[in-house]
């Protein structure tokens, strides 16, 4: 039987009346004296009492009402489930630009293997700070940030990952001494950094006032809020850059670029995945199946 039919008779009994019933289900009071003879028909028992101004259930009428009840109550917590599934459909991410290269290509392949025809995938880049800003806000499901600074994740899930290292990049052609370097040479270049806020550049600053010194120490600073073009000028040798090892490693391999390092200075980041801890994440959801593949791409366990 159809709960049309349940309902209907739920909401007669609780109005007292057919005309009552039918405006609160918006059908015709001829609709809902139809559906309640047809559930009587079903169970072959006289379910209202038409004697009086209000209409009451019989004995027969306070057990299906009763038991109607109980059985719209647990279809309500079924289509709600289903929505919560549906809307598990749909993944807000949002990361730093050196994770958006480096790995968000390969864990976006390996997702959409599987979800293909998901509902809605959005993905933006920031800078730390707006990330978990946007996090506490409930702008987005997840994010992965690189950091040196410590964050409130109050009222966030996180995870911590692998970190990765900063280093500054130099073309071979400058002449600058590879490994752990004097700083002047270094100073002695022109310097590309990213805009205030990004990690890069605060790790930098940081580390400069660590050893007495500061951006305008360099032959000259360069702001470009570009990683791409960063490392292109750094190839054409116009000067250094402080990057993300990872980001430009296929080219230290290459020979294309030359790593340096500074006694004193940290070149160490942290790394971690932040979960908004309201989004609800059953096994088999999408966001769950999103969140073990960045998990796994770092060698960590499967979350449950």
């Amino acid at each position: 039987m159809e709960s049309i039919y349940l309902k209907t008779l739920v909401e007669v009994i609780k109005e007292g009346s057919i005309s009552k019933a039918a405006a609160t289900l918006c059908v015709t009071q001829p609709a809902v004296s139809r559906r309640i003879k047809f559930i009587e028909e079903q169970y072959d028992f006289p379910l209202l009492d038409r004697s009086g101004q209000i209409m009451i259930p019989t004995c027969a009428g306070k057990l299906v009402f009763d038991k109607a009840v109980k059985l719209l109550e647990i279809e309500r917590e079924l289509l709600s489930g289903l929505k919560s599934m549906r809307e598990n459909k749909n993944i807000a991410f949002i990361c730093t630009p050196t994770f958006g290269i480096v790995h968000l290509p390969a864990v976006i392949r390996e997702f959409m293997m599987e979800y293909n025809d998901l509902a809605d995938l959005s993905l933006m880049f920031d800078t730390p700070d707006k990330i978990v800003e946007a996090l506490q806000d409930g702008l987005y499901d997840l994010a992965v940030i690189e950091h040196c600074e410590c964050f409130d994740f109050s009222d966030l899930s996180t995870v911590a990952l692998p970190g990765d290292d900063m280093i500054f990049a130099s073309a071979p052609a400058l002449a600058v001494p590879a490994g752990f370097t004097d700083p002047d040479a270094l100073f002695a270049q022109n310097v590309f950094v990213r805009k205030e806020g990004c990690c890069s550049r605060t790790l930098l600053e940081g580390n400069l006032r660590a050893i007495g010194r500061q951006l305008s120490d360099f032959r000259s600073f360069v702001v470009i809020d570009d990683l791409h073009m960063i490392i292109q000028v750094t190839r054409e040798g116009q000067g250094v850059s402080f990057l993300s090892r990872e980001l430009v490693q296929d080219q230290l391999d290459a020979g294309l670029l030359c790593e340096h390092r500074i006694n004193g200075f940290k070149h160490h980041r942290n790394r971690t995945l932040i979960i908004h801890s309201e989004r609800h994440q059953q096994p088999t959801s999408p966001l769950n199946y999103f969140i073990n593949i960045l998990t796994a791409r770092f060698g960590l366990p499967l979350s449950g």
